[in-house]
């Protein structure tokens, strides 16, 4: 038995969680269980009164009203509590336990009444009824269900043994039923309580799993499409965004820049390359700041889109890169120098794969002519002989 329950331990997140999740879904049964057994005494105080034309004058009448008055104003006591906790949103446990009570007071008062009944006849229908309903709708845990079941059982029985010693009638049978009954209804309660249990724990199970697949799926999905070193998009997901820009039916015109660090084979020589792998990182990150959508390229190339652009904006912009680069100011391998770049940019509509790969190369033969016209310049295709140079420091 421990080691069943240890099984279906829970944190206390857990339980609050749980809770909140059989709140729900048993709320229906509490408002269900307490409005059918309303209507029940009703019922049940009107046939008494007409049936004694409305003057009790048998004891047996006036006992049987008091137990369905009490169960009447029971039944509005409870639907009021119940209904205050909804109100206010108190905490689900707290309707569980007023779920769990009404459950309790009323198997207590089906053994009083089927007892009753037993003076007169063998009937047990309504505590047969009534512990059957609870152990099936109900839901309520082992430390409170064997002790609940069972000290009703054992009133019950210690009911039928009085009524046996007092009016010479053989209760053996209505034990034994009893006993077999209460027995079934356990099972039926206990093995609800860990159904219900065990199902929010393969739950949350199936959701720590899937969390952890879509984790595993998002960073391989980051490795995949980022570049390890700078962290900026890789040329694999280079074709993917082509192909959404190509999807959006785009009209406007793009301007692609293709940005390749000065002399970084010489300043690797120099440095390193843990010093050539921090300069890389500063450079991408100083090319993020401008806005564009920026690739890591190749070696120490990369390449920035920027759509919707005019011409004027992207002579601007190309200026910019190249200044936003010199603001770093890391050491260069030349002496007194500093680290610059120098970028060929093209301008055009781009409405298929044919014209991007057009783009790209006349903005990598424009990088070509700014790196031989002498480096830290941008130049933009078909103005090869105006070179845009950043402000000087």
């Amino acid at each position: 038995m421990r080691l069943w329950k240890n099984k279906l331990v829970m944190t206390k997140e857990q339980e609050s969680s749980f809770f909140q999740k059989t709140h729900i879904t048993t709320r229906k049964y509490f408002w269900s269980a307490i409005l059918f057994i309303l209507i029940f005494q009703i019922y049940n105080i009107l046939y008494a009164l007409h049936y004694t034309d409305f003057k009790l004058h048998t004891k047996a009448s006036r006992v049987y009203m008091a137990l369905y008055i009490i169960m009447f104003f029971m039944c509005i006591a409870f639907s009021a509590a119940g209904l205050m906790l909804s109100l206010f949103k108190k905490q689900s446990s707290l309707f569980l336990g007023l779920y769990t009570a009404f459950g309790c007071f009323l198997l207590l008062w089906s053994v009083c009444i089927s007892l009753y009944d037993h003076r007169l006849s063998n009937n047990m229908s309504i505590f047969m009824t009534a512990i059957i309903y609870i152990a099936g709708l109900f839901y309520m845990s082992p430390r409170i269900t064997i002790p609940v079941f069972t000290f009703c059982e054992v009133f019950f029985i210690s009911g039928l043994l009085w009524i046996s010693a007092n009016g010479n009638r053989d209760t053996y049978g209505s034990c034994v039923n009893s006993v077999g009954l209460t027995i079934v209804a356990l099972f039926i309660s206990l093995y609800r309580w860990s159904t219900l249990r065990q199902d929010f724990l393969n739950h949350l199970e199936l959701e720590e799993k899937s969390r952890m697949i879509t984790e595993q799926s998002e960073k391989l999905s980051y490795l995949a499409n980022h570049d390890p070193l700078t962290g900026l998009w890789n040329r694999n997901y280079l074709q993917e965004w082509t192909e959404k820009f190509f999807t959006s039916h785009n009209t406007g015109k793009v301007a692609v820049f293709i940005a390749d660090i000065d002399y970084f084979k010489q300043y690797n020589d120099t440095f390193g390359h843990i010093a050539g792998d921090e300069c890389l990182k500063s450079v991408a990150f100083a090319l993020l700041e401008s806005g564009t959508i920026v690739f890591r390229f190749g070696g120490e190339e990369f390449l920035c889109l920027y759509p919707n652009a005019s011409e004027n904006e992207a002579d601007k912009l190309a200026m910019y890169l190249c200044t936003q680069i010199q603001k770093l100011q890391i050491p260069s391998s030349t002496p007194e120098g500093i680290v610059t770049i120098s970028i060929g940019f093209a301008i055009a509509s781009m409405k298929d794969d044919l014209e991007f790969r057009d783009l790209l190369h006349k903005a990598d033969k424009a990088l070509y002519q700014a790196k031989s016209n002498g480096r830290n310049r941008a130049i933009r295709y078909g103005m090869e002989k105006f070179p845009i140079m950043p402000t000087s420091n």
